[in-house]
């Protein structure tokens, strides 16, 4: 074996180097070697598992219809996400994640906006479907909710191809997860005229759309656990200065008495533990009294957010042309940014395109640019097809409700598909005539 992992005689120290680490390889190789391959096959197995659950899901696609007369804010909606957040497990068992393959649920809330008109749907687990009406006709009391042709049924397969072109991007935080975008309530106003729904600028640019253009926007939710809540606990704790205690191991067993020797020392003048609780609290009041403006508003706003169930987000938007009517990278994809520039805030946190998945010109570099550009462009696609989550965004059931919400009447858009009242059964007292 030593033979096999020789090299020829070679001048320099590079030689010796080579030689050096050729002679180790041929001693670990047979336990190297299989380590890795075991690692790459479980891995390997855990998707493969996991894959097969998802592929079992039974989905419902369902259109959700809104009255025109509907006055409420996006507060409504931040109720019906936190109803998706119920199948929440908590934590599977060993067996159910690594032998079953079983992962949190996870819904699609769609906007899609075609032929002239502009459609909200919701693709949820057979399963659950009744809780999500539920929850919905809880806070829409009029709403119609219906089973609806898929769209993706009429399209392709794979795009772009000669026939339609796409465009599109899937949004990201900036920051840690713990720190809140701009939400509805800096939107709000107690004067209906002054009032400013954050989902009209997606509206006003859905109406602009030409024949042959469609504009969709898929927001994947998966509820989360408190991760994030104790990141932003602890972010908020080191922002004040209060460090938490770091427990390092030692050989020799720890003896605690329950008090330190100059606690001993002092123990015939003052009780043990009122000098140095006293020092804390002076310290963490002295440190929380002085802490600047900004960062005490970062510190609440944080606080709020975590506060809140949260969820896994996937933000994506995706622009389809047909080639001969317009380019899909054309204005529309600007204003998309600007909409969703309006939730981003300087002292807070911040959408933004997540880079490896956007298909603008700027985000492909090197070489084969032409290739990788087509190449993105079919998986954003097929993981929209598929309802797969990408690049994910942990964001509460109030930012949620921010971006994605339905308009209050004070957003009129000609294309908007809503129903004039809700269908509902006739009186009971009605009278009958029978005909002879």
């Amino acid at each position: 074996m030593s033979n096999f992992f020789s090299l020829p005689t070679l001048p320099g120290p590079v030689a010796g180097i080579l030689t050096s680490i050729l002679t180790v390889w041929g001693y670990v190789w047979w336990f190297v070697l299989p380590l890795i391959a075991g690692i790459v096959l479980w891995e390997a197995w855990l998707l493969h598992l996991h894959y097969q659950w998802a592929h079992n899901i039974h989905w419902s696609f369902l259109e959700i219809r809104i009255p025109k007369n509907v006055l409420k804010t996006p507060r409504a909606m931040e109720q019906i996400f936190a109803a998706a957040h119920a199948p929440y497990s908590y934590g599977y068992s060993w067996v159910q994640k690594y032998i079953q393959g079983m992962d949190e649920y996870w819904f699609s809330f769609e906007i899609i906006a075609r032929n002239g008109e502009t459609h909200f749907y919701l693709r949820t687990p057979n399963a659950l479907r009744n809780m999500m009406e539920s929850a919905i006709y809880g806070q829409y009391p009029e709403a119609e909710i219906s089973e609806a042709d898929d769209y993706l049924e009429e399209m392709p397969k794979a795009l772009p191809n000669r026939t339609f072109d796409l465009a599109g991007f899937e949004e990201v935080l900036r920051d840690p997860g713990y720190v809140p975008i701009r939400t509805y309530e800096s939107f709000e106003d107690a004067v209906e005229e002054r009032r400013v729904d954050p989902i009209a600028g997606l509206m006003e640019i859905m109406s602009k759309l030409k024949e042959g253009e469609q504009l969709w926007y898929q927001l994947l939710v998966r509820p989360t656990g408190d991760e994030f809540r104790k990141e932003g606990a602890d972010a908020i704790d080191e922002l004040h200065g209060l460090k938490k205690e770091e427990h390092h191991g030692s050989w020799f067993p720890k003896i605690d008495l329950g008090f330190t020797f100059s606690q001993a020392l002092r123990a015939p003048f003052q009780h043990p533990g009122e000098h140095e609780a006293h020092e804390e609290r002076k310290e963490e009041g002295s440190q929380r009294m002085f802490l600047p403006v900004h960062q005490q508003e970062w510190a609440n706003a944080v606080q709020k957010k975590i506060q809140k169930l949260a969820f896994d987000a996937t933000v994506r938007f995706m622009v389809i042309t047909e080639r001969d009517v317009a380019p899909a990278d054309s204005g529309h994809l600007m204003s998309l940014h600007g909409f969703v520039r309006q939730f981003n805030s300087p002292y807070m946190n911040q959408l933004k395109p997540e880079k490896s998945t956007t298909t603008a010109g700027w985000a492909v570099k090197g070489l084969f640019k032409k290739t990788r550009l087509q190449y993105r462009k079919r998986l954003l696609y097929e993981h929209y097809r598929n309802i797969l989550l990408g690049p994910t965004a942990t964001l509460n059931i109030e930012e949620l409700a921010t971006i994605y919400h339905f308009p209050i009447a004070a957003v009129s858009t000609a294309e908007l598909e809503k129903v004039e009242s809700r269908k509902g059964s006739p009186p009971a007292a009605l009278p009958i005539i029978e005909e002879e």
